[in-house]
């Protein structure tokens, strides 16, 4: 494991439904599975799930967080590391509010800058070209966003599309709550398992320098059978989460040409997996048609 720099700890938060237990469980499920099948995606390794009663380890590392936390349940995984100064900078200045630019600028929290990657949504404006609202923790990047960027969005696409396939088809997750970010690649000590290196996808862009796309949070993801109703689950899923993924049925042509990169590479990542003898191999297409239904029927509905 490595050093308390170097490491997150996440805390349960006490919801029934998220039980950092579980993040645990499906967290290596997932590591070992997209690492050993070289995905182009990163994953922070998960070192340790630590009880609520193991007074000896809390005991060590109480005295780190704030006053008044009590020991609980807890996941230890490796710390993404954050979007440096330059980064930062260029964010507020571009899409920070004016009268907000000092207080971001200054604020130690903001300095933990991870950018989450909306390819299915577009930013919905107020007042103008600016959010009334500013973090940059965990700060919403949307698509027409990625475009004025000049970042590759088919590329995204494609990384998420194999990462999706990977999680259904190899790790039997429905992939429920998922978060992906963009961020630095991981600059410790060598990732591997079972001697088979982590190879992500290293992106460089103008903007946002060179970064991956890393996936993270698992504690609401649950086993995915390998049927009809697994899939059903993993398309309640898919729609249920914050909108990482290209989405069907949009009007616009970018929105439309990313969904097919997204729909066909997904289909392609899946193929090599499952085989085209395996009695699965009908599930990929069953879930695209699903997917592609319930976004219909979504935009007939949202449109005037």
């Amino acid at each position: 494991m490595g050093s308390d720099d170097t490491c997150a700890i996440k805390r349960e938060d006490g919801a029934q439904s998220r039980s950092v237990h579980n993040d645990y469980v499906m967290h290596r499920e997932v590591f070992n599975t997209l690492l050993a099948n070289h995905s182009s995606i990163s994953v922070p390794r998960c070192h340790l799930y630590v009880c609520s009663d193991d007074t000896a380890w809390w005991k060590d590392r109480m005295s780190k967080f704030p006053p008044g936390y009590t020991r609980c349940n807890a996941l230890v995984t490796d710390r993404i590391p954050p979007f440096q100064e330059a980064v930062r900078n260029a964010l507020i200045s571009k899409y920070c509010p004016h009268d907000k630019t000092s207080e971001i600028t200054s604020s130690e929290a903001n300095h933990d800058c991870l950018v989450r990657l909306y390819l299915g949504r577009m930013r919905r404006l107020e007042g103008g070209s600016r959010f009334k609202g500013f973090s940059l923790r965990n700060y919403p990047l949307h698509l027409d966003q990625i475009e004025e960027l000049a970042l590759d969005f088919k590329l995204y696409a494609r990384i998420l599309a194999d990462a999706l396939a990977h999680l259904y088809w190899k790790a039997h997750v429905d992939a429920n709550d998922v978060e992906f970010v963009l961020a630095p690649p991981w600059k410790g000590d060598t990732v591997h398992h079972q001697g088979i290196l982590a190879r992500p996808a290293v992106i460089d862009s103008v903007f946002l320098g060179e970064h991956v796309v890393w996936v993270l949070d698992f504690d609401l993801c649950r086993d995915m059978a390998m049927d009809e109703g697994g899939v059903e689950q993993a398309v309640k899923a898919f729609y249920q989460n914050d909108p990482y993924f290209p989405r069907p049925g949009r009007k616009t042509s970018m929105e439309q040409v990313l969904w097919t990169e997204f729909k066909d590479h997904f289909l392609e990542a899946s193929e090599a997996i499952l085989g085209r003898e395996s009695s699965e191999t009908t599930l990929p297409a069953l879930w695209v048609n699903l997917v592609e239904q319930e976004g219909h029927a979504r935009e007939h509905h949202r449109r005037p």
